[in-house]
């Protein structure tokens, strides 16, 4: 692990993993060797669980190749070529273009899901819509608005499903304090091993499409 230490005008060290072999250090300009030693020790411990995990991701995203696969519930659906005519000859802009095309085209997928999971928990929302965010799979407002990111499709069901009982469940918590995850529990109560698995698509949030 490479840790690169830069000191600025700051009162807290802050330590931040870049992947799973850098990680970024601020802090104080006046602090000692010494400190940043004992921080460092401090938080080893920590640093070798989420490199681990970045390892993990790292390596289980290498079985998933974009440019030239379309992903459907976890598994290779059909070649990109297949999607539009004259693919292959396309700029690299223009493909990535045309998956992401591909991909909402299917997203009433995500929409029927998300209905049929409605009607089951009596859980409502008064509009869905997708979304591309590079962050977060769903959202939901106060408006009852839930936006799903169309990258979901990439994903096996199960866990499309776990993101959507979580949005839905913001229609009675708009927060995340414990009476939201217990209610979450009753709808989904694995949603603690699929958080962990979700956590490993979390590559594909930052794919180009």
């Amino acid at each position: 692990m490479k840790i690169k230490l830069i000191k600025e005008q700051r009162k807290t060290i802050a330590l931040k993993v870049v992947d799973s072999e850098n990680a970024i250090l601020k802090a104080p300009k006046s602090i000692s060797d010494k400190k940043i030693e004992e921080f460092l020790k401090s938080k080893a411990n920590w640093l070798n669980r989420v490199t681990k995990r970045m390892k993990e991701t790292e390596q289980f995203s290498t079985a998933f190749d974009f440019e030239k696969f379309i992903y459907l519930d976890g598994k290779q659906f059909i070649s990109t070529n297949e999607i539009s005519i004259g693919f292959e000859k396309l700029s690299a802009k223009n493909k990535w273009e045309e998956i992401r095309k591909y991909y909402l085209s299917l997203f009433w997928k995500l929409e029927e899901l998300a209905d049929k999971l409605s009607k089951e928990t009596g859980l409502k929302f008064k509009e869905i819509k997708p979304s591309n965010s590079v962050r977060v799979w769903g959202s939901y407002n106060s408006k009852g608005q839930m936006k799903l990111n169309f990258k979901l499709l990439v994903l096996p069901e199960r866990l499309i499903r776990y993101v959507i009982y979580h949005e839905l469940c913001h229609s009675i918590h708009m927060n995340h304090k414990p009476q939201f995850w217990k209610d979450l529990e009753k709808l989904c109560p694995n949603y603690k091993a699929l958080k962990k698995e979700l956590s490993q698509f979390s590559f594909v949030l930052k794919t180009a499409f």
